[in-house]
């Protein structure tokens, strides 16, 4: 009845060490951005995953970022907005408005191949519209 007690004990341990997360995990990333050569004030930037569309974005402060992204190949997306006063419905209001040329946003053809090991950083210049 022991043996029969412990082959169990053990098989249990076996499964529970067996059943870890195998999702990737985000791994830490830091860079720099300049905007017309010049450290980017303030913005955020994305690390989107192509395949499935899932994100991560973190925030550029004095033209530097850093945070965790998934590993693998990522599309790279860089806004900056500044507030632009318009008229809707006779008042006057401020919207946001992204400086960024769209050829490094919603056009963007920048990657990153982000790694799960080793060092992650990245450098992006970019330009206004």
């Amino acid at each position: 009845m022991r043996f029969i007690s412990s082959c169990f004990f053990i098989l249990g341990f076996q499964f529970l060490i067996g059943c870890g997360n195998s999702e990737p995990q985000p791994v830490p990333v830091i860079g720099s951005v300049t905007l017309n050569g010049v450290p980017m004030e303030n913005g955020f930037i994305y690390f989107k995953t192509i395949e499935t569309g899932a994100l991560e974005r973190l925030d550029i402060k004095a033209g530097t970022f850093t945070g965790k992204a998934l590993p693998g190949l990522r599309r790279i997306e860089i806004i900056s907005n500044v507030p632009k006063k318009v008229v809707i419905d006779g008042a006057s209001v401020e919207v946001p408005e992204n400086i960024i040329h769209s050829s490094f946003n919603t056009e963007s053809k920048l990657t990153a191949e982000v790694l799960s090991r080793g060092q992650n950083t990245f450098k992006f210049d970019v330009r206004k519209k």
